[in-house]
C-alpha cells in the first residue's frame, strides 16, 4: 500500500493574448501558461477514501473509492466528474488519500482557475491510479476537457486544458477547413515575452452566462447567412463576403460574428509576426489594444471598472491591455515591460488587484516521496 507516501501535483492558470472567444467555433487562438499555479498535495491513509480539503474557498469533500459511482453530486463538480472520466478509461482506484487544494490564481477571474485545477487533479488521480499507461500532455489535455466541459455539457471550448497540460506560449487551433472536427494541435511558439501584469477588477463574472450569450448570437447569426450564403465556413470566409448579407441581421448577432472574424483575422496576423520574428514590444502592445477594442465594442463583454483600470494601468506605462476570459467582470490583461511594478501599484490605487506574471511550464509533479523519508 501507499500509506504515507505524499504526491504533490501543481498546475498553471492562463492568459490569453489573442483569440478570446474562438476556441469553441474552432478557431485559433494564442495563449499562455502563466506562474500563478495550483497545487494539490496528498498524503496516503489507509480509509480507502479520497479526503479534500479546499481552504481557499471554505470547502471539505470525502469521496469513498469503494463506491465505484463517482457521479457529480452538484453542478461543476469537477472532483468526481474527473473520477469518472478516468474510471470510464478503465482506471482504478483503491488507494486513499488525504488533500488539500491551494491555489494561488485569481478564482473565477478568467484566468482559468477551474481548467487549472481539473488538470492538476486528473494528473493526481492518475499518478495515484494503478494504471502504468504513459499519458502525454496533450492526452492530459483532453482528458480534462473532457471532465470539465463535456461531462456538464458547458459551452467552453480547450485552450485552457492545453495551457495548463503543456504550459509555454502556444498557438492552439481545434478545428479545421469546412467546420469539420479535427484533432487539436498545440504549436510552442518560439518567441521571449516577458512583462506581463493582470489586472484583478475584484468582480466576479458569469463565465457561463456570457458564453451561452456569444455562442447563441453568433451561431443564429450563422444560419441566418447560411440560407442565403450556404458557402459560408468560420475559417475560411471573409467579412467582405458576406456584407450584404450582415446588414440583414439584428445588431447583437451582427457586432458578435464581425467581433468573431476580426479577432480570428488579428490572431492570424499576429501568429505570422510571431513566426516570422518581426514582433517588437510597442507593435505588441498595439495588438493588444486592437484584441481588447473588439472584445469590448463587438462582443461587448468589457466592463466600466475594467475600461478604468486599463485607462490607469496606460496612464502608468502599459503598452497594451485587453480584458482576459470571458469577461463581463474578472480580470484584464496589462503588457508593461519595465513598468511592471508602476502598473501593479497604480492597479491598486484604483481599488483593483495587480499580479506580475510570467510565461511558465505546464502541469507538473513537484514531488512524490514517503512521508517516513
Amino acid at each position: 500500500m501507499d500509506k504515507d507516501k505524499i504526491i504533490t501535483i501543481s498546475a498553471p492558470g492562463r492568459i490569453c493574448l489573442f483569440g478570446e472567444h474562438q476556441d469553441y467555433f474552432g478557431l485559433p487562438v494564442i495563449s499562455a501558461a502563466v506562474n500563478l499555479r495550483i497545487r494539490i498535495k496528498g498524503t496516503g491513509n489507509k480509509d480507502r477514501a479520497l479526503k479534500i480539503e479546499m481552504p481557499d474557498i471554505g470547502e471539505k469533500e470525502v469521496i469513498k473509492l469503494s463506491t465505484k459511482n463517482f457521479t457529480p453530486e452538484k453542478e461543476r463538480d469537477y472532483l468526481r466528474s474527473c473520477l469518472t472520466v478516468l474510471t470510464r478509461y478503465g482506471y482504478k482506484f483503491d488507494q486513499g488519500y488525504d488533500c488539500i487544494i491551494e491555489s494561488s490564481i485569481p478564482i473565477g477571474k478568467g484566468v482559468s482557475s477551474s481548467s487549472a485545477m481539473v488538470a492538476a487533479w486528473i494528473k493526481f488521480l492518475l499518478t495515484i491510479s494503478k494504471s502504468k499507461k504513459v499519458v502525454s500532455e496533450e492526452e492530459l489535455a483532453e482528458l480534462a476537457y473532457q471532465a470539465e466541459v463535456k461531462e456538464f455539457n458547458e459551452p467552453g471550448g480547450m485552450q485552457d486544458h492545453y495551457c495548463a497540460s503543456l504550459g509555454g506560449l502556444l498557438y492552439i487551433d481545434s478545428g479545421s477547413d469546412g467546420d469539420s472536427v479535427k484533432k487539436t494541435e498545440a504549436i510552442r511558439l518560439k518567441i521571449k515575452l516577458n512583462g506581463f501584469v493582470i489586472g484583478d477588477s475584484l468582480v466576479q463574472k458569469d463565465t457561463k452566462g456570457v458564453l451561452n450569450r456569444i455562442k447563441t448570437n453568433v451561431y443564429s447569426a450563422v444560419e441566418k447567412i447560411r440560407e442565403e450564403y450556404r458557402a459560408f465556413d468560420f475559417r475560411k470566409t471573409q467579412i467582405e463576403e458576406i456584407k450584404k448579407f450582415l446588414g440583414k441581421l439584428p445588431e447583437e448577432p451582427r457586432l458578435k460574428l464581425e467581433a468573431t472574424f476580426m479577432t480570428r483575422d488579428l490572431t492570424r496576423e499576429v501568429k505570422g509576426f510571431i513566426d516570422k520574428g518581426e514582433v517588437y514590444d510597442v507593435s505588441f502592445g498595439r495588438w493588444l489594444d486592437k484584441q481588447h477594442s473588439i472584445l469590448r465594442d463587438g462582443l461587448q463583454i468589457s466592463t466600466k471598472k475594467i475600461e478604468e483600470l486599463i485607462h490607469t494601468a496606460k496612464s502608468a506605462g502599459a503598452l497594451g491591455c485587453k480584458i482576459n476570459g470571458s469577461g463581463g467582470g474578472g480580470c484584464f490583461l496589462a503588457f508593461a515591460p519595465g513598468k511592471e511594478n508602476e502598473v501593479i501599484e497604480a492597479i491598486e490605487q484604483a481599488d483593483g488587484k495587480g499580479h506580475r506574471v510570467s510565461i511558465d511550464r505546464g502541469v507538473a509533479v513537484e514531488g512524490e516521496n514517503d512521508a517516513s523519508s
